[in-house]
């Protein structure tokens, strides 16, 4: 069984073992405990005695000490990139760049902290007014099982930076690779600067969140769980930043090239099968140009290689777990129960394993569940429409707004679509941002709080405004 890491040290854990299985094979590969309140007040403790000396050391040393995890990271790529395909699923070529680009991120995020500025600074007569950007504490990390590396170092690596010491609790889905980071790559911090939390979510994240020595919490995942643990951080008046579920459209309208068009398409419903906050769960498509569309993207479904991680052949490996599973295939039966048409895909294929195939429907009620809530699966809705301006308002028409696409040819359109779609990322042409840092703050039921960049680093720390006068009178 694994052990929590606290104060530098394997501790173990107590309560029900909670089985880790290969959703390839369905085999177990390793169990966690499931957790008791004790160990979270046993983590919050070491990272709370941690924060002075961590805050209080230099900027520079705390980045050598970053700089240090990365080079180590850097070391063990293969080992990590293995470990998250056995846990999680995922082509092991996926998992490996995953794996690198963490390593980007890290170094992006080491860089970029040098730049958190102060604040203005004024000097009149014998008086000095400044700001000054201070550690908030202790945070609590409670990360998702989608991209276990990527996502945890995301948001743990610039809390360390900043000085905040730092409680991770990685999902009990997939907790192997940060159980394996934990060490292998922050086992030279001071004792308490990083701890891991081992179990399920409703007791020791719960827990977590609640624990009155938690001054930030910092959460990756759905909107139900996200909605809870901000709730508690709003009684507590404890700071919360929520990157939760979405529900992303994208619009093809009748400009595209539609071979181009399809393949990106497929690439944005189907990666990491479909669990991927930011996947394209409904498609709007110019009526003019939608039966060659649809014609391309069902093909392109079709061709698509699913099966077993390990295997080089794969293109994509299996949901993360059989309630991923059965979510999935719950919605997509609804919307054939409502009358969608089923073009590819629809039933989970034969075990053993979590696999269920890309699949693309049309004729779709719009209050189905499968358009209305996040799938997280490798399904792709497609629906015709006549005008752009309709399209932005199907596109809208949903509570959540962590991003929208769009492809066109026009840029009256784009600029159309960047104006008027809610949501805290427009990608216009493409499936992935390349602006240094890449903030973006989701709006709606999709979070609170901007997840990247510096306006990240803003979040995470708090602004002390001084007034020093010389000399008092």
């Amino acid at each position: 069984m694994q052990t929590h890491w606290i104060d530098n040290l394997a501790v173990p854990g107590n309560g029900p073992a909670i089985d880790i299985l290969n959703p390839a094979t369905e085999e177990r590969i390793d169990t966690i405990p499931g957790g008791q309140v004790e160990v979270v007040h046993a983590c919050v403790a070491a990272a709370r005695r941690a924060f002075e000396g961590w805050a209080g050391m230099s900027p520079t040393h705390r980045q050598q000490l970053i700089s240090t995890a990365i080079d180590r990271l850097a070391q063990m790529r293969d080992e990590v990139a293995h470990l998250l395909t056995r846990e999680m699923g995922k082509p092991l070529s996926q998992a490996a760049n995953e794996v690198n680009k963490a390593i980007q991120g890290m170094r992006a995020s080491a860089e970029m902290v040098i730049h958190l500025r102060s604040g203005q600074q004024m000097a009149a007569d014998l008086e000095l007014n400044f700001q000054q950007r201070c550690a908030r504490g202790v945070a609590a990390c409670v990360m998702p099982w989608n991209f276990p590396v990527a996502l945890g170092l995301d948001n743990v690596v610039p809390n360390l930076l900043v000085g905040n010491t730092v409680v991770w609790k990685p999902s009990e889905k997939t907790p192997l690779t940060s159980r394996l980071l934990v060490e292998k790559i922050f086992g030279h911090l001071p004792p308490g600067a990083i701890n891991l939390l081992l179990g399920d979510g409703p007791t020791v994240g719960d827990a977590l969140v609640r624990h009155p020595q938690v001054d930030l919490l910092v959460f990756v995942g759905s909107e139900q769980t996200g909605r809870h643990l901000g709730g508690i951080c709003g009684q507590h008046l404890k700071k919360a930043v929520l990157e939760l579920g979405g529900k992303d459209a994208l619009i093809v309208d009748e400009t595209v090239d539609i071979p181009t068009a399809a393949r990106y398409a497929a690439e944005a419903a189907f990666s990491n099968s479909g669990q991927i906050c930011t996947s394209i769960e409904r498609l709007y498509v110019a009526r003019k140009i939608f039966p060659e569309f649809l014609a391309a993207l069902t093909a392109q479904a079709r061709a698509i290689r699913v099966g077993n991680g390990m295997d080089a052949a794969t293109q994509m490996g299996p949901l993360a777990d059989r309630g991923q599973l059965e979510r999935v295939s719950r919605q997509v039966q609804e919307a054939v129960d409502a009358g969608a048409t089923l073009h590819h895909g629809g039933a989970p294929l034969a075990g053993p394993g979590f696999f269920y195939p890309p699949t693309v429907l049309t004729q779709l009620d719009p209050i189905c569940s499968l358009m209305t809530e996040e799938t997280f699966g490798p399904v792709a809705p497609c629906i015709p429409f006549d005008d752009f301006d309709e399209a932005i308002a199907q596109a809208n028409a949903s509570h959540f707004g962590l991003a929208s696409m769009v492809m066109t040819s026009s840029a009256p359109r784009a600029l159309r679509a960047i104006h008027a779609l809610r949501a805290g990322m427009i990608k216009i042409n493409t499936m992935r941002g390349k602006a240094p840092g890449g903030s973006s703050e989701p709006v709606r039921g999709s979070g609170l709080g901007y997840g990247y960049g510096m306006e990240f680093f803003n979040e995470i720390t708090t602004q002390k405004s001084v007034y020093w006068r010389a000399v008092l009178g």
